[in-house]
């Protein structure tokens, strides 16, 4: 048994001087992610903990001054949209699929704008369905869907072309009545 346990702390070492090697590139690419959504760098370090399935190492992940405890969901969900960026570099080679609910909430547009613009790289790996009430994420899309719900119980999907589009932006900033202005800032939104 002594004989295992020095075999599994030996290449728990391995695994951490790996880790300890690559954490400058993890945290640059990440604070690349960040910067684009607005957001101030972090700070990567490893601790070493008790042997655990992974190693022995504990991450910790300082956010400039913000305490990660007490930051908006807004923040909390750039923060995430960074990791899966820097995840999507790194580990996925396949692809695969991310489904996204309200990931732009409580966002400016001009912090909508960039989770969009993240999500577009993203796409190039992911097959991406999101939900959003944002028109700067819904303008960067390769397809938009329009849910709607009739009565309690019934949703319709409808896949929306040109004009449509311009009109469902249009109202996704100005409301059901549908403003001038509304529809030459969505019409600017797709030709960006």
């Amino acid at each position: 048994m002594l004989l295992l346990e020095k075999e599994v702390n030996e290449e728990s070492e391995k695994i951490s001087q790996v880790r300890v090697a690559s954490l400058p590139l993890l945290e640059e690419r990440l604070n690349d992610y960040l910067s684009q959504l607005y957001m101030p760098p972090l700070h990567l370090s490893l601790e070493k903990g008790s042997l655990a399935e992974h190693g022995f190492d504990i991450l910790h992940v300082n956010l400039g001054k913000v305490d990660l405890k007490k930051i908006s969901s807004g923040e909390y969900n750039r923060v995430r949209l960074a990791f899966l960026a820097t995840h999507n570099e790194f580990l996925l080679s396949e692809g695969g699929v991310l489904i996204l609910d309200e990931i732009d909430a409580n966002l400016s547009g001009k912090e909508s704008m960039s989770v969009a613009n993240v999500l577009k790289i993203l796409s190039t790996k992911y097959q991406i369905f999101a939900i959003s009430h944002q028109p700067q994420l819904s303008s960067r899309a390769n397809q938009h869907f329009l849910v709607t719900k009739d009565g309690l119980h019934v949703s319709r999907v409808h896949v929306l072309k040109d004009e449509e589009r311009i009109k469902e932006l249009a109202r996704m900033v100005s409301g059901e009545n549908v403003s001038e202005e509304a529809m030459v800032f969505a019409k600017s939104l797709l030709e960006n």
